[in-house]
């Protein structure tokens, strides 16, 4: 498709975008950074997150603002913007593994409001690297007035077992579906908990945009689209290689 991610995605700068759910979301944020530097556009787009966010291989040229005080984040980023850089990553610290630590949930609001940042795309939870997951009472941590959240899965787990080996909090995820542990992820079972104000909406206000994301679709394209039949809404197909499917 020739249509950009952000669009498909739903986002008009300036705005606030969250990624939560499993496998895929600081890689969407990336692409989306890369997007806007290939389309040549103004404005800069900030990286960030309120929960942990491991910044990927492709992004680990991107300069970084790195501390808790408003006013230097203000500054890096005025510095960053003068130099002709187009996106940048923003955290409260370095945690281990290299991992930047989260911001204010206020923060991404304000740096956009602010004329800092055309869009602020935030990480709002984490998933342990499976590709699909529900929820803990402490998450997520959406940012405040956020215009845009996308819920993450990866296709590849559509037809695995609902266990800890594919799914993060699979005990969650089955209550939610009304399954038990080990059943089929199924397109059905997974939209279930993606549409579920416990799961992938959880947390989400009523006047945001919400959107599912199938990352690695093209996997498992017939088992992708079983599943935007299911989910009903807003749902992007979308292959990091390939970009957009359908």
């Amino acid at each position: 498709m020739d249509l950009p991610l952000h669009e498909a995605l739903g986002i008009t700068r300036p705005a606030v975008f969250a990624t939560v759910g499993g496998g895929g979301k600081t890689t969407v944020l990336f692409a989306l950074a890369a997007e806007w530097e290939a389309a040549g556009g103004e404005g800069l787009t900030v990286l960030t997150t309120t929960t942990r966010m491991t910044i990927p291989r492709e992004g680990r040229t991107m300069p970084l603002a790195i501390g808790r005080d408003d006013a230097f984040r203000a500054g890096a980023l005025d510095d960053i913007r003068s130099r002709g850089l187009s996106s940048a990553v923003v955290g409260s610290g370095r945690g281990d593994r290299e991992r930047v630590l989260a911001v204010e949930p206020s923060w991404p609001r304000q740096a956009v409001d602010a004329g800092l940042a055309s869009l602020v795309g935030a990480e709002a939870d984490g998933s342990r690297g499976r590709p699909f997951k529900a929820p803990a009472l402490h998450e997520p941590i959406i940012p405040e007035r956020v215009d845009v959240v996308a819920a993450v899965i990866g296709a590849g787990v559509l037809g695995r077992p609902l266990d800890e080996r594919s799914v993060h909090r699979p005990e969650i995820v089955a209550r939610i579906a009304g399954a038990e542990i080990g059943d089929e992820v199924t397109p059905e079972l997974a939209a279930k908990v993606l549409t579920s104000a416990d799961g992938g909406r959880k947390g989400v206000p009523e006047s945001t945009e919400f959107v599912v994301l199938v990352s690695g679709a093209g996997r498992d394209l017939e088992g992708s689209r079983a599943l935007a039949s299911a989910v009903g809404g807003r749902v992007v197909l979308w292959d990091v290689g390939s970009g957009l499917l359908e």
